[in-house]
């Protein structure tokens, strides 16, 4: 963004005026001599600020207004900063969200939370901040986040609910996203999976983290993520027996499943957050999601 600095007025045009039209009419000489003066590097140290442009260089009434239009209309575009966290709230859910205006191309990414913890200590971890600067090119990046204070004993149908809300936001594209569920959240996407419509509609990628409904599930149901290709991540700390139980249960039941033990207990993303970012970003890569 360039920045205009008008010129200083000269000691005669300080006076005070009583005509309003004089005044304008100074107040245009001293633009258009500033226009002239940036657009002619070479001649900043030489020219007065009151010297009148030659008329091949005479910018027009109207030529500024159009410039100054351009301006604001780029400034507005750049408002979104797409590693700017913000805070809002859908379906009466709280809610974070960062990344650029979702399309075609762009990644999407959904943070649920166990039943001891809210989408604040996504905030708290520095996970969330951790993701969000990844849209730090001068693209605007290709990576939305949304950190969701679903409640742990919501079901597959109300997981929707709040998909659907998002969409009509514009928060979500409406293609589907790739959810993160450590522990008690996992059973919204378990649910999910008895309705293989909605389930293709919402998810095409699952990163369970030690998600006890996985151990209460039917077989036939984690079957579904064969039927549909769903890749799956399943993280589980090394010192959480009940998680590396169920991861084990998915590799066994499940064919696209990477299963990756970290160092930590039950919540191990919040013990080995940026390994836990670093296996994530890695899982999306490698499965082109």
């Amino acid at each position: 963004m360039t920045t205009i600095r008008t010129a200083s007025q000269p000691a005669a045009y300080t006076s005070s005026r009583s005509s309003i039209t004089s005044a304008l009419f100074l107040a245009l000489i001293g633009l258009s001599a500033t226009i002239y003066t940036l657009s002619s590097p070479s001649k900043i140290a030489t020219e007065q600020p009151n010297k009148q442009p030659q008329s091949k260089e005479h910018h027009s009434v109207h030529s500024m207004m159009a410039q100054h239009k351009s301006a604001i209309s780029t400034n507005n575009v750049n408002e979104h900063d797409p590693m700017k966290i913000i805070s809002s709230t859908i379906s009466s859910i709280p809610y974070y969200h960062c990344g650029p205006h979702p399309d075609e191309s762009t990644t999407e990414l959904v943070l649920l939370h166990g039943a001891a913890f809210t989408k604040e200590d996504w905030k708290t971890s520095g996970i969330l901040e951790k993701l969000c600067d990844l849209n730090n090119d001068e693209e605007g990046g290709d990576l939305t986040i949304t950190a969701l204070d679903l409640p742990v004993s919501a079901t597959g149908e109300e997981l929707t609910n709040v998909y659907d809300a998002l969409v009509n936001e514009g928060v979500l594209s409406g293609r589907p996203v790739v959810v993160v569920t450590p522990s008690a959240s996992g059973k919204s996407v378990v649910t999910l999976a008895n309705d293989k419509e909605k389930l293709q509609k919402v998810i095409k990628g699952w990163i369970p983290v030690a998600p006890p409904s996985v151990g209460q599930a039917a077989d036939e149901t984690l079957g579904i993520f064969n039927e549909l290709s769903i890749p799956i991540l399943a993280i589980y700390g090394n010192q959480d027996d009940m998680g590396k139980k169920v991861t084990e249960k998915l590799v066994r039941l499940v064919e696209n499943v990477k299963k990756v033990e970290l160092e930590g207990r039950h919540p191990v993303y919040l013990d080995s957050p940026e390994e836990f970012v670093m296996e994530v970003l890695q899982f999306l890569e490698e499965e082109q999601l």
